[in-house]
């Protein structure tokens, strides 16, 4: 179920700024005995504004409200949300490339004032624009007492478990019936886990026992403007897709952000669920059976149509020499 305040269209508009911004309600459904790839597609953006000037990884910003509020005490993104000469010339224009952080984003780890500090991989440019969102936990997304209604346990085996994944490494974690908390899989009487942070451009991999009860996850605030860019390691990554519309695989602007190679050894995949099955595509370049998107194990049969649909997040393999990732925006003016 999805709850929309403006419309939008299905094309990815890489190079250009919405002229508006989508807020609402989604409800995505965790179906017992299946895995959902879980996404954000939601935020809580507190503060708006542009890069002052730049020091190292502490930015001094105007900001809308004028005094920045507090984004240390519970955590907090920073995005940037245009890139250089957004309005006009030059080459980093948007008919041109760029390499600055654009579509970038990282954790707020201090604030003085109007001044945070934040560790973009690229350095942002003054007079760029960005965004200042909250960062979801196991807690407030989950509920601290598990209140969304997944399987509980007194050990990991018979629970439901809820992955995240960092630099190709998944980490487990599960509601411990004997602690009434959110505990990691690996040590589950140790410390309670419901404060994990979800990081920024990350997802989730809920995989449900069926044993349990059909539930659901509600999360509401305003899409997130400007594309998503990451940088990638070899290995598989959750990547959020925080987008409120569908798209599909042929109108996302994904093939300028992917290897594609004539066979699916030689290319990235992108690992797309529907329904609790996860199916794993690929672009294939040339060679027999044409040109396109592909479905792993079918070299043939054209597959740009398929969905890439809000509340679902995309579990990317690198294996063609990839580095970086983007995320286009559907949107478009």
């Amino acid at each position: 179920m999805l709850a929309l305040a403006s419309g939008a269209s299905l094309r990815a508009q890489d190079n250009m700024m919405p002229v508006s911004r989508t807020t609402g309600t989604m409800t995505v459904s965790l179906p017992k005995g299946k895995p959902t790839l879980l996404a954000i597609p939601f935020a809580d953006i507190v503060a708006a504004g542009e890069i002052d000037s730049v020091n190292g990884t502490v930015y001094e910003v105007t900001s809308s409200p004028a005094a920045m509020p507090n984004v240390i005490a519970t955590p907090h993104a920073l995005k940037i949300t245009t890139r250089v000469d957004q309005r006009g010339a030059g080459t980093n224009a948007p008919a041109g490339t760029s390499l600055n952080a654009y579509g970038l984003t990282a954790r707020i780890t201090a604030q003085v004032g109007q001044e945070i500090t934040a560790a973009l991989s690229t350095a942002p440019n003054p007079d760029d624009r960005f965004v200042v969102y909250k960062l979801q936990t196991l807690g407030s997304l989950f509920g601290a007492a598990n209140t969304a209604g997944l399987k509980g346990s007194t050990d990991a085996a018979t629970a439901d478990i809820v992955y995240l994944n960092a630099d190709g490494n998944f980490t487990g974690y599960f509601y411990s019936t004997t602690a009434n908390g959110w505990r990691l899989v690996s040590a589950p009487a140790g410390a309670d886990q419901a404060g994990t942070v979800i990081p920024p451009r990350s997802a989730l991999l809920v995989v449900r026992q069926a044993d349990g009860n059909d539930t659901s996850v509600r999360v509401a605030g305003a899409t997130m403007p400007a594309r998503e860019t990451w940088a990638i390691s070899s290995g598989y990554r959750l990547i959020n897709n925080p987008f409120s519309v569908a798209t599909t695989l042929e109108a996302s602007g994904l093939r300028s952000h992917v290897a594609g190679g004539t066979s699916a050894a030689a290319a990235d995949l992108l690992y797309l669920e529907d329904a609790g099955v996860i199916t794993a595509y690929w672009y294939k370049t040339g060679g027999l059976g044409g040109s396109g998107w592909r479905e792993l194990g079918d070299n043939v049969t054209n597959k740009g149509g398929t969905l890439l649909s809000p509340g679902k997040s995309i579990l990317f393999k690198e294996q063609a020499g990839s580095t970086a990732f983007a995320l286009p925006e559907p949107f478009e003016d």
